[in-house]
């Protein structure tokens, strides 16, 4: 089972967010037979149960000492927690480049990693994060597009929802939104999605009994028609994300955003940061995305309502991008 062909491995305890989408995407993109996707903690005993990893895929976890006996390991996430496996995977290989590691951001690759996976073949999905690479590590990596599956959307004739996406946490200040609705009428007032933070929720949001819930619609399904028809009825999507040593590429919300048919609004910090090169940039504010910095700025832009058709063509030549980028090349089958 683990031997002669890719194996795709997702070493973190979270199966939200970004990575998990880019996993989801990945498979549906290149493999015309889904895989199990193996997912291992500390526990001395695989499960032979499979489990719903979201998207239409399926995930088993492993026991450990199964790691090492993956002949072609394809890393979709690696995160700290699961160090432990880092140097199994190691163990007795001739060739280190076997090993593929999808670098998601700065947080991915630390010192203590560093020795274990700079022979890896290494792949970033934004060129701010692969110049930080760089500079920060002196690693290689090669820099791909985030794939793209360009699953069937639902489509509305008038949508007007102004909507968000993105995980309810830390980088992606929800805090903003939050006071723009305070600045918006009831019809007008942006509508929260998304994987809950509770520390985040907690300290920065005022907790379950804030304004918060008034907002908050909960968490979607993991497929994409759920997302489909949330985005269906949306004209706006908005995501504020602004990440450390990172910046002006996309990130999932956003392809998914176009796919659907939705204007962006992006935070300002996102396009243009010290970490972000100008040539970096995928976006350009009042081209393909609306960009805004605050809460007014948000609010405002709202309570306008512009014609969105320029911007979403515009970005809609992004997507052609991220649909037909070739990932295949990266497996392996003896």
């Amino acid at each position: 089972m683990y031997g002669q062909s890719t194996q795709f491995l997702y070493l973190h305890k979270y199966l939200v967010g970004g990575a998990t989408t880019f996993t989801a995407h990945l498979i549906h993109r290149i493999m015309k037979n889904k895989p199990i996707i193996l997912r291992s903690g500390n526990a001395n005993r695989s499960e032979k149960k499979l489990r719903d990893f979201g998207y239409g895929l399926v995930y088993q976890n492993v026991a450990s000492d199964v790691v090492h006996k993956i002949k072609y390991p394809f890393i979709t996430l690696y995160k700290e927690n699961y160090f432990h496996l880092i140097s199994k995977l190691n163990e007795k290989r001739i060739n280190f480049d076997d090993i593929t590691l999808v670098i998601h951001d700065h947080r991915d690759i630390s010192k203590s990693s560093l020795p274990y996976v700079k022979k890896w073949k290494l792949i970033t999905i934004r060129k701010t994060v692969q110049h930080y690479l760089k500079n920060k590590f002196d690693l290689d990596s090669l820099f791909l597009p985030h794939p793209f599956y360009t699953y069937p959307v639902i489509t509305k004739k008038v949508p007007t929802d102004v909507v968000s996406i993105s995980r309810i946490s830390f980088e992606k200040n929800i805090d903003i939104i939050l006071r723009a609705n305070k600045l918006l009428n009831d019809n007008q007032s942006i509508k929260l999605y998304g994987c809950i933070s509770r520390i985040y929720v907690h300290h920065f949001l005022g907790g379950q009994n804030g304004d918060f819930t008034k907002y908050y619609y909960g968490q979607f399904e993991k497929s994409f028609s759920t997302l489909s028809k949330i985005l269906a009825e949306a004209k706006f999507v908005v995501d504020l994300s602004v990440l450390k040593h990172d910046g002006g590429g996309t990130q999932y919300t956003f392809l998914e955003a176009i796919h659907n048919g939705c204007a962006l609004i992006l935070h300002r910090n996102w396009l243009k940061n010290n970490d972000v090169k100008e040539e970096y940039c995928d976006f350009r504010e009042g081209y393909n995305c609306f960009a805004v910095e605050d809460e007014k700025e948000l609010s405002d832009l709202v309570k306008k309502n512009p014609d969105t058709s320029r911007i979403v063509k515009n970005a809609k030549k992004l997507i052609k991008r991220h649909a037909n980028v070739d990932w295949s090349f990266l497996l392996k089958n003896d």
